[in-house]
């Protein structure tokens, strides 16, 4: 868990700008951490609820999406601890 992670996330205002049949244009914002841990922890308990879901955690050995960043933090919660998924 002491690897660099990247957050990566859509912001609001580039969801808006989607319009049912026009190409997805990705405008993602990022944010680079030191260690697992802190990623999921921005992921979870700093990003604004409706933009959670959209985002990813980059780290040397996996893409990590939402549905297992939050299976990692409650796993965290828990005592569980953080492993990435390969």
């Amino acid at each position: 868990m002491s690897a660099p992670a990247t957050v990566f996330w859509t912001p609001e205002a580039a969801m808006m700008l989607l319009q049912p049949g026009t190409s997805i244009v990705h405008r993602e914002k990022d944010r680079s951490f030191g260690n697992l841990d802190a990623a999921l922890k921005f992921v979870m308990e700093d990003l604004p609820e409706g933009l959670r879901s959209t985002a990813r955690i980059q780290t040397d050995n996996a893409s990590i999406q939402f549905a297992d960043i939050e299976r990692l933090y409650k796993g965290r919660e828990t005592g569980k601890g953080a492993q990435e998924t390969r």
